[in-house]
């Protein structure tokens, strides 16, 4: 059994319990992004783990035990890894398979293909909680989460071979300003239309967390 096998297993044999999922519809998730994602807490398999090289986990991914997994999809919808966090802590882990190392890795893939593939214009913030968020407010456009605040270089090259239009809503704060002009600066070299997309507030999860939609649609009135 490949590692990516194994893992695929483990996170079919997880389950996701009611507490993380009531913490996940109040941060903004919907059931149907819940389902589709495929988001579960990890449930250690009784195999252990074929890499040993990972023994670092534990051999059965005992670190990830009762964690909500956010898997990862590549665009084409092939797992490379996830992200974990405890319920209601900010202890975010992210463990990427080997093939992550050459595919472009976004939060919110393979789900936005479609709007890509129609030309719709790409949102991109940081993390899972600020798409959970801007998904209330998009009407038409799709959401990707870079995962820090900035543009690697294979998501600069993804955006500029399928992207008519990107617009960048990183948190506000000194890392998320930096990351936002940084990315302009690449995206615009390549030739790609793009525009900070301004709007109040710490980032979209926060204003989430403080006003729940109409908070998150006042904030980002023309999205």
């Amino acid at each position: 059994m490949t590692l990516r096998e194994w893992l695929e297993a483990a996170l079919a044999g997880s389950e996701l319990t009611e507490e993380a999922r009531h913490y996940l519809l109040g941060r903004g998730a919907t059931p149907e992004v819940i389902d589709a994602w495929k988001i579960t807490c990890f449930d250690p398999p009784e195999e252990p783990c074929p890499e040993e090289s990972l023994k670092r986990f534990g051999s059965r991914f005992e670190v990830f035990e009762g964690k909500v997994i956010y898997p990862l999809f590549s665009p084409r919808g092939k797992l490379l890894g996830f992200d974990s966090r405890t319920v209601d802590q900010k202890d975010l882990i992210r463990f990427l398979l080997p093939d992550a190392h050459w595919t472009v890795t976004w939060v919110g893939m393979p789900f936005a293909m479609p709007g890509i593939w129609e030309g719709k214009t790409i949102y991109v913030v940081e993390g899972i909680f600020d798409v959970f968020a801007l998904q209330h407010a998009v009407t038409d456009g799709v959401i990707l989460g870079s995962g820090p605040a900035r543009l690697s270089f294979k998501q600069v090259e993804f955006l500029r071979r399928w992207a008519s239009d990107v617009g960048i809503a990183y948190d506000r704060d000194d890392t998320g300003k930096r990351g936002t002009e940084l990315a302009l600066k690449n995206l615009r070299y390549h030739g790609v239309s793009c525009r900070e997309i301004p709007y109040r507030g710490k980032d979209p999860g926060d204003i989430w967390d403080n006003g729940g939609v109409a908070a998150i649609r006042e904030s980002f009135p023309h999205l």
